[in-house]
């Protein structure tokens, strides 16, 4: 169960009734995601290797925030970054992306090291990510802002 913290703790279950709440945070064992109103961004933070439920989770409330705040850039921050399973990776491609262009969504960052140990990773999204957004990598979540 998905837990969003906040005054009122709710789950994703019920998706209309999200979008009508403030989703100021979602935090998990594997990753933390929230929306920064002084930037109009929503930043997702892995933590750690994550896959199926545990990767999609996450990434379900980052959209449903990115859903929320229309217009606003989705920064991911990869430091902490691993190798996603093919079907994350089909999910990602064939539900998440075409739902976050749908949200509104132009600008996706990356943070990340300068030498990165995911680098295949990184491009196979990154070609994916380009066709319909505008990518923006980057060392630091304030690198990400001033190239925006």
């Amino acid at each position: 169960m998905i837990k969003f913290k906040q005054d009122l703790n709710y789950t994703l279950q019920n998706p209309s009734e999200q979008r009508n709440r403030r989703s100021a945070m979602f935090e998990s064992e594997y990753a933390k995601c929230e929306y920064i109103a002084k930037d109009n961004v929503v930043l997702h933070v892995w933590k750690k290797e994550a896959h199926f439920d545990d990767y999609r989770n996450p990434v379900i409330a980052s959209l449903e925030m990115l859903r929320e705040h229309k217009g606003s850039i989705f920064v991911v921050d990869a430091r902490n970054g691993f190798e996603d399973v093919k079907e994350d990776v089909e999910w990602g491609f064939s539900y998440f992306l075409p739902q976050l262009k749908k949200a509104g969504c132009s600008t996706w960052g990356f943070i990340l090291p300068k030498l990165s140990n995911i680098e295949g990773e990184i491009d196979l999204w990154s070609r994916e990510i380009e066709k319909n957004f505008r990518v923006i990598r980057a060392e630091s979540y304030e690198e990400v802002l001033a190239k925006c």
